[in-house]
C-alpha cells in the first residue's frame, strides 16, 4: 500500500485498544452476554443459511445454552439485511433467515435480535458488511449494559472483524465454526481489506467510505 494513502497511524490504533480494553474490564462483573453471529450470503434457494452460516448459528445456539446454564442472560444478534449476489437477491433479509433458524433448533424468540437492531443503528441504510455488523453489536452492547460480547465469525475474518470492533470501543470473545469452503479468502483479506481497515477506514460508515459504497451497491437489491 502506498504510504501516501495511510490515515490512521498506530498511535491512534494503540490508544482505542487500550480504551477498548479499560471499557470491557469496567463491565467485567456484569452476568450478561450478547452473542454476534455474523451472517453470510448468499442464502440457499434465497431462504436458507448456506453451510457457513448454519454452522455458525448453531455454535451460538451451543453458547446461548452453555452460558444460560452457568446463570448469565444471553441475548443473540444476527445480522443482515436483505441482500444480492451476482445480480440474485435473496428472498428474505440474512438475519430473518438465521432467526427462522435457531426458532427451528429451540431458541426462544425472545432472546434473538435482527432487523430491529439493524434498523435502530443502521435505520435505511441496512446491515451490509462486517463493519455494519460490529457497528450495530458494538452499539447495541454499550446501549443494552451487556458484561461480555461473543463473535461467532469465519476463521479468516478475525483480524478484520477485531480491527473494527476496536475502533468502536469494545473487543468481542471471537469464536469460528471452520467449513471447508468459505466465502471469504485469505489472501484478500490480508493485502486488500485489513490493510484498508487499518490504515484508511477502520469504520467504514461514513458517506465517502470506498468499501462501505462499494458492497452496498453490490448488495443491497434495486
Amino acid at each position: 500500500m502506498n504510504i501516501a494513502t495511510i490515515k490512521v497511524k498506530r498511535e491512534e490504533w494503540d490508544e482505542k485498544y487500550e480504551k477498548a480494553k479499560q471499557f470491557m474490564a469496567s463491565r467485567k462483573d456484569e452476568k450478561s452476554i450478547l452473542i454476534e453471529v455474523a451472517a453470510q450470503h448468499p442464502l440457499v434457494e434465497g431462504l436458507y443459511p448456506n453451510e457457513e452460516f448454519a454452522e455458525r448459528l448453531l455454535f451460538g445456539k451451543k453458547l446461548y445454552e452453555e452460558r444460560k446454564k452457568e446463570g448469565y442472560k444471553v441475548a443473540l444478534y444476527i445480522p443482515g439485511s436483505r441482500h444480492m449476489h451476482e445480480g440474485a437477491a435473496d428472498k428474505v433479509a440474512l438475519c430473518e433467515a438465521g432467526k427462522t433458524f435457531l426458532l427451528q433448533h429451540d431458541v426462544p424468540e425472545s432472546v434473538i435480535h435482527g432487523d430491529d437492531l439493524n434498523r435502530k443503528y443502521k435505520g435505511e441504510k441496512g446491515v451490509y458488511n462486517s463493519a455494519d455488523e460490529c457497528f450495530v453489536a458494538a452499539s447495541y452492547f454499550k446501549d443494552g449494559g451487556f458484561g461480555q460480547l461473543y463473535s461467532i465469525l469465519s476463521p479468516l475474518q478475525i483480524y478484520r472483524k477485531a480491527l473494527h470492533y476496536i475502533w468502536f470501543g469494545v473487543l468481542p470473545l471471537f469464536y469460528t465454526a471452520p467449513t471447508a469452503q468459505t466465502y471469504h479468502n485469505y489472501i484478500k483479506e490480508v493485502y486488500e481489506l485489513i490493510p484498508y481497515v487499518r490504515d484508511i477506514d477502520p469504520d467504514m460508515q461514513g458517506e465517502d467510505s470506498y468499501y462501505g459504497n462499494l458492497w452496498r451497491r453490490e448488495r443491497k437489491p434495486v
